[in-house]
């Protein structure tokens, strides 16, 4: 719930620093999805299953970090540029800022899961475990499902957080 509505805040949000904040939240989300599907393998015994789930909460966490020190760094140059936050007032300013706006693409770009940076890997593992998770007959077929709505609810955010960053660039 948290990866989706923080990726619908982040999508309606028109101050750039707002906007990667709630992108955080719907991070956040994507990481606690994968150590769900990490304590319930491990709940049942299932040791692949949670070592891949952590690892992709750890490296989730980890590439999020990293693209989003990025993003701050480059809209605080973008502030501090042109005195504003509204994305609705910034334009144009590619050609003034040429290695910040590289810089803010490249982490847009990441922070959406666009393969292959860094930011996809972490997505892509948590989609892995989840869809092993679901077709694994160790969980009841309420968990399978309720794994299967983990998939949809995590597909329905990498779509939103492309639509923000498309927007914010």
């Amino acid at each position: 719930a948290s990866a989706v509505l923080g990726a619908l805040y982040a999508l309606m949000e028109n101050d750039l620093k707002r906007l990667l904040a709630f992108s955080t939240i719907e991070n956040i989300g994507i990481v606690v999805i994968g150590l769900a599907v990490a304590v319930l393998a491990q709940g049942r015994g299932i040791a692949l299953l949670a070592t891949v789930a952590l690892t992709a909460a750890l490296v989730h966490t980890v590439n999020h970090g990293l693209f989003k020190a990025a993003l701050f760094l480059a809209a605080g140059s973008v502030q501090a540029a042109s005195g504003t936050r509204d994305l609705n007032r910034l334009g144009g300013l590619a050609r003034v800022m040429p290695v910040t706006t590289a810089v803010f693409v490249l982490g847009a770009a990441a922070i959406s899961g666009l393969p292959p940076l860094n930011g996809f890997t972490g997505e892509w593992l948590t989609f892995g475990a989840l869809l092993a998770g679901a077709s694994d007959l160790a969980f009841s077929p309420l968990v399978r499902s309720a794994i299967l709505v983990a998939v949809g609810a995590l597909a329905l955010t990498a779509a939103l957080a492309v639509a923000t960053f498309v927007k914010a660039s």
